[in-house]
Parts: structure tokens; sequence; C-alpha cells
């Protein structure tokens, strides 16, 4: 077995995340992006996981006894589709004895996010800054910004939770779960509101897949008197690498017999709610 913290700053490390209809390989050495692959085709990702992997390589002229580690998206999301990216995970880690390093797929959703609305602003873009971490270019930002990743769970319903972009780092300020927008939201703007003015975040970004909450949204937008907006954004798997190798420096890595996909459930209160609003 090779897996060695050691290799964390400069080690060749392929990601991974079929958590959504999109599925993406991406091969990171260090904070260089050697290739990344992307398809949308959620019902073909247990098809063509393993050639998009292949071709990833291939194309980087590596083979896979090259590779240090292997990250994985293990969710919330679409249940077949995150317990086949977990498997694939697993299974490749423990053949190659590479690091395991699973990660929040709705913090990669968010971090991609917050990365695509900095470059839209081309003013906030340091183009000197290229090559660095989304993670990076985000806590140099003067502002700070919340995110909200979402994934459509129908019914009402989406895979979310909370995240912060500040001069101080990147932190998760409300786990993952599969909330009620309708509620949600409401819990967000009371969270944010209820801070003192110079605490509050200067903007409030939603992302991923927003489309069936548009009414949700509208009011949330018109109640929060900051800046707001929706980002349209797709999983990648340079964001989950990004956030793999901030674990993998920390020593946070996964045992590839322990580790399990994050399915996550409703809280028993909004699972009453649902039930309520149904009946």
């Amino acid at each position: 077995m090779k897996i060695s913290l050691n290799a964390a700053d400069d080690g060749t490390l392929l990601a991974v995340d079929t958590s959504t209809s999109s599925m993406s390989v991406a091969l990171m050495r260090g904070g260089e992006l050697l290739g990344e692959l992307n398809s949308t085709a959620e019902r073909n990702h247990s098809i063509h996981l393993l050639p998009h992997i292949r071709q990833v390589l291939a194309e980087a002229r590596l083979h896979s006894s090259e590779l240090d580690a292997f990250a994985v998206g293990v969710g919330p999301g679409s249940y077949t589709g995150v317990r086949i990216g977990v498997t694939v995970a697993k299974t490749f880690a423990w053949t190659h004895g590479l690091a395991l390093l699973g990660v929040s797929s709705l913090e990669g959703l968010a971090l991609g996010a917050g990365e695509t609305f900095i470059h839209s602003d081309q003013a906030a873009v340091d183009r000197a800054d290229q090559v660095s971490s989304a993670i990076t270019k985000l806590t140099r930002q003067h502002e700070t910004m919340w995110i909200v990743p979402m994934i459509e769970a129908r019914r009402g319903q989406a895979f979310t939770g909370l995240y912060q972009a500040s001069h101080q780092g990147w932190t998760c300020k409300v786990p993952d779960g599969i909330r009620l927008m309708s509620v949600w939201a409401d819990e967000i703007l009371e969270q944010a509101l209820k801070l003192p003015k110079d605490k509050q975040p200067d903007r409030i970004l939603f992302a991923g897949e927003t489309a069936l909450h548009g009414e949700v949204l509208e009011r949330f937008f018109g109640a929060w008197p900051g800046q707001s907006g929706v980002v349209a954004q797709e999983m990648r798997g340079r964001h989950i690498a990004d956030l793999a190798r901030r674990q993998w420096q920390a020593g946070h890595v996964e045992n590839a017999h322990r580790l399990v996909p994050n399915y996550t459930q409703l809280t028993e209160a909004e699972a009453k709610l649902l039930s309520q609003k149904q009946s």
C-alpha cells in the first residue's frame, strides 16, 4: 500500500462525482488541473464512469499506478448515482493502494458556484492567479458570501446545505440534508437577519438545480435586503478535487471498507409538515 500524507501537497489525485445527472471526472497534480471530462446521462453512469476514468488518464499519459489518491463525491443526491461513484472509488483505491477521500457533493457544487460567480464579475478576478484553487480564490474576496447548493429531491424538497466564503476561510455553516425549500429558505433568511449588520453576509447565492423552486426563491429575494441571486452550476470534478486535497493535507483519509454514501433524510419536523401537505 502506498498511502502517504506526504504526497498531499503535490500528489496526483483523481476525483469523480456521480451524484447528479452530471458525471464528472477530474485529474489534478498539486494545484494543476491535468484533465477533466464531463457528461450528462444519469442512467448511464454505471456504463460510462470507468471508460471516462481511462480516457482522462490516457489523455494525461498516466497509468493508474501513478496515482496517489482517489476522491469521490459521497452525496447527497441520486441514490443510484452516489452508490456507483462510491463503489468505484472504494474498489479503485483498495486495488491500487491509494489514499481515499470522501467529499460532500453539495460542498463541491457550492464551491464551484462561488468560483463561477467571481469569474462572472471581471473586476473581482485576479487574472494573474488562474491556477489557484477555487477555495483560495473565494477566500481572497473582500465580501462574505453565503452559498446554498441545491440538488433536486422532488415534492418541494432539495438536497441542500449552507456554505460560507470569506477572508476568514471556507466553512460549512449548516450541514447537508434533504429539506423542504419553503421552510429552508425562511430559515436562511431568519439566520441572516438576526445577525448584527456588520456580521451579515454581503451576498447570498442559490446554486445548482433551482428551476423547480422559482417561487420560493423569488420570495426570498424580495425579503432579503442584501445582494442575492442564482448561479447556474453543474457538478465538476475539479471542485471535488480541491476539497479532497484540503482533507488529504489535514490527514482526513477514509478507510476503503468503511466509506459509505451520504443518502440523508428529512428532519422529523419537515417530514411531518410534508405529510400534512400531502393529506
